[in-house]
């Protein structure tokens, strides 16, 4: 869960809320439905055995948010729609305290465990549910992670196991959550920085397949990184990969085989490009024609086709629910919603 804080004294503490719902406090779940929204469509899944309740706290450090929340049965999900009208652009990394949580992101279903670190790109659709709720999470800048991180489109649902990185970084969101009423700001720059570190080591298994092509080896990190760089590139496709990375037509096939192959990789990277340009609250407004141009696609009636069969949604779409959130100055991401139910802690 993360909001954005109010204005902070440079000089000072850290910004640190608490905020209860249910149970005889202040609210009940339509009022958290709305708290969380900026971040995730919230429901309370239709078996819960017992009345809602929740409770929330934030720790704003730079650049990234620590929280530590806890819960009745709840299901929280991203969808395109949800992605375009309310635009969040982070990286969120959650860890069960105790129990489990289910986790669908591309299709897939995974259980993970107390302890596990789940990673959630937040400009992908990704759902969430559990029979209970007691996790601390990290919701991180992806301008941060992306300087880190080679590429970042394949931690949507990866799961990291319990070992010595996922321990350390776990152990210093616990830490935030015990001092960060005493944290200064200056020293919070410092405990990011080293939680950014952590999250890139914690990532670090997404960027171990590669190729061998004769005395070489082409690194499959290296290729996306190459292409995220040149998106919107005309003449980025395979020849253009072989000749950068002096590999053969084979061995860069056999690369991306998993993926579709290597064409229809980049078009879907393209795809992503476009959704997250037309959907960020703070870009200009972009022409579509243009847009499909520059992507590579030979006609805007293809690119529309195409991203309408990627996200169910139409590039005019998106844009005009983008525009909406954005007319309405992001207002569930900085004041009267989410944060008329937060209270101080440390001060009043």
């Amino acid at each position: 869960m993360t909001v954005t804080p109010p204005d902070v004294d440079p000089a000072g503490l850290i910004e640190c809320y608490t905020a209860r719902f249910g149970a005889g406090e202040r609210d009940d779940a339509a009022a958290y439905a709305r708290f969380v929204m900026a971040v995730f469509d919230f429901e309370i899944p239709a078996a819960a055995p017992e009345a809602f309740a929740a409770s929330t706290r934030l720790f704003f450090l730079p650049d990234v948010t620590v929280s530590w929340s806890r819960g009745t049965a709840s299901r929280f999900s991203r969808t395109t729609r949800t992605i375009a009208a309310r635009g969040t652009d982070q990286i969120l990394v959650v860890c069960y305290r105790d129990g489990w949580f289910d986790m669908t992101a591309a299709g897939r279903t995974t259980r993970v465990a107390a302890g596990e670190l789940a990673f959630m790109d937040l400009s992908q659709e990704i759902a969430i549910e559990a029979p209970g709720v007691d996790n601390l999470s990290l919701a991180i800048s992806r301008r941060r992670l992306e300087a880190m991180v080679p590429f970042l489109d394949g931690a949507n649902g990866f799961v990291r196991p319990v070992d010595a990185p996922s321990r350390m970084l776990r152990g210093m969101m616990e830490d935030v959550v015990a001092l960060g009423p005493s944290i200064s700001v200056v020293d919070a720059r410092g405990i990011a920085d080293a939680m950014l570190r952590l999250v890139a080591a914690c990532l670090e298994p997404l960027a171990g397949r590669s190729a061998a092509t004769g005395r070489h080896s082409v690194s499959l990190v290296a290729v996306k990184a190459f292409v995220e760089r040149h998106l919107l590139d005309p003449a980025l496709g395979p020849q253009a990969l072989i000749e950068a990375f002096g590999t053969t037509r084979s061995t860069l096939y056999r690369l991306f085989e998993p993926m579709g192959g290597v064409t229809a990789y980049i078009a879907q990277r393209r795809l992503h490009h476009a959704f997250r340009l037309l959907s960020d609250t703070r870009q200009p407004r972009v022409r579509i024609s243009r847009l499909a141009t520059e992507l590579g696609f030979s006609h805007p009636s293809a690119f529309t086709r195409a991203f309408g069969e990627t996200f169910g949604l139409s590039p005019k779409a998106v844009q005009a629910l983008a525009r909406h959130s954005r007319e309405r100055d992001v207002q569930l991401l900085v004041s009267s919603e989410p944060m008329q139910y937060l209270r101080r802690i440390g001060g009043d």
